[in-house]
């Protein structure tokens, strides 16, 4: 019976794997073929038709080898060109890309309360009466005299004051025989720009890893997430973290131990677990996800999986389930990567856009004074650019960068080489720390 040759020997060919372009796979095809079909083919002529077939073959190597190359050297950080693989790769890795460079002011925050009377006669003293005094909560926005809204970035407790948090606290209006009756309360917080948003996201059926997309771009903060019960979606690192600090006020209602302490402890570190949580992504367009976990079950989570419990020898009863398969995927229907939303509504509250302009205008008057622009302004050609049919530099391109633009501060504010007074000296202190009333105090005597 023939063997139709399965019984020949086969021949080890050696195959040059070091050609990656177009040159060495071509010459490395000659030397394959001069070597093991010397006899069937020796013809290698450029123009040749055998030698079509090899740079066509050579070709469709050298591009297979640079796509290879290519999606290669986009999983590495240091050398990914495209935009939405260094975001991907940059969030593995836990960094958090800043859309927006919004606005950051030092505000000054006062509050009047009453007199609180110790003692009578001579020997009284006046306090003030704390228990007028309350709580700006952090997230408040405020509007700048130019029309930019403004968040505060912590809470302004005026119940207490502290080394990191100072009061200052000024009497007003002495009543009669020299007893206050009223104090100002004053502390500082900083704010930042940005415009609060805030959007509604229908949920029917419980989705593994469910996400939604905020409309705008340039998210810089995610204030709150709530569903339909009012429950609370807490921000999280990553899916698997289903631990969260947060602070609470030391009063009696919150910790009857630990409330006698309170003027020395305003706060306290809470631990909260939860399931309802939620990671944040940053899209290649500027915009934001919202990812949540992939518990889809309405049962707990021991019935879903296996423990000691509800499997084997342990069992009461002398009920044993060993020889009973469990699928490995049930795995992710619990509440271990945190809670699907269904059968609800989230309402999520957010903070987007921003940016340095949104700074005080007398702070802005004075840079645009020394030859500051917007980025607007940059990217606005000039008369004489518009004349000669040419756009005006942009900043942010390399080879369009003046060579006189400035590296500091100092030098944005009073040029290359400044002789700066003692009052433009405070006048920069003043702008750096964001004190708008002392800024405003020394325009109106005039910086050299």
């Amino acid at each position: 019976m023939p063997d139709y040759g399965t019984n020949k020997k086969i021949v080890s060919k050696e195959v040059n794997y070091l050609g990656r372009d177009f040159t060495d796979i071509r010459n490395n095809l000659i030397e394959f073929a001069k070597n093991y079909f010397p006899n069937q083919y020796n013809d290698f002529n450029e123009a040749s038709p055998g030698m079509m077939f090899v740079e066509m073959a050579s070709y469709v190597g050298d591009v297979l080898n640079y796509y290879v190359d290519n999606q290669f050297r986009e999983t590495l950080l240091h050398y990914a060109e495209e935009r939405k693989n260094v975001l991907a790769i940059a969030q593995s890795y836990g960094y958090k890309p800043k859309l927006a460079t919004p606005a950051t002011v030092q505000m000054t925050v006062s509050v009047e309360v009453p007199a609180k009377v110790a003692g009578s006669g001579g020997s009284a003293t006046t306090t003030p009466d704390l228990d007028y005094a309350g709580v700006l909560s952090a997230n408040s926005t405020v509007t700048a005299n130019n029309g930019a809204e403004f968040t505060l970035m912590d809470d302004v407790n005026f119940k207490a004051s502290s080394s990191l948090d100072r009061m200052e606290v000024e009497l007003l209006d002495p009543g009669s025989a020299g007893v206050a009756t009223n104090y100002r309360l004053t502390k500082k917080v900083l704010a930042q720009s940005g415009i609060r948003e805030s959007e509604e996201f229908v949920f029917n059926n419980a989705k593994e890893f469910d996400k939604i997309v905020l409309s705008n771009e340039k998210v810089t903060e995610i204030i709150s997430v709530t569903d339909s019960s009012n429950n609370k979606f807490y921000q999280v690192p990553f899916l698997a973290q289903d631990t969260i600090f947060e602070t609470e006020q030391n009063t009696s209602l919150n910790d009857p131990d630990l409330a006698e302490f309170e003027t020395d402890t305003p706060y306290l570190l809470k631990l909260i677990k939860s399931s309802r949580r939620f990671t944040t992504y940053v899209r290649d367009d500027n915009k934001m996800e919202l990812r949540f976990g992939s518990g889809i079950s309405d049962n707990a989570d021991e019935e879903i999986i296996p423990n000691p419990d509800n499997v084997g020898s342990s069992l009461g009863m002398g009920v044993s389930r060993l020889d009973e398969a469990f699928d490995p995927s049930n795995f992710l229907k619990t509440q271990t990567f945190g809670l699907a939303p269904s059968n609800t509504t989230l309402t999520v509250n957010y903070n987007y856009g921003g940016k340095v302009e949104d700074m005080p205008e007398e702070i802005a008057a004075l840079l645009r004074k020394q030859g500051a622009k917007t980025a607007e302004e940059l990217n606005t050609p000039s008369r004489r650019s518009q004349a000669a049919g040419t756009r005006a530099p942009v900043l942010s391109q390399k080879n369009a960068r003046p060579k006189s633009f400035p590296k500091t501060t100092k030098e944005l504010m009073f040029g290359a080489n400044p002789t700066l007074t003692d009052k433009d000296k405070a006048f920069l202190s003043a702008a750096k720390e964001g004190k708008l009333d002392e800024v405003k105090s020394l325009l109106e005597e005039g910086v050299d």
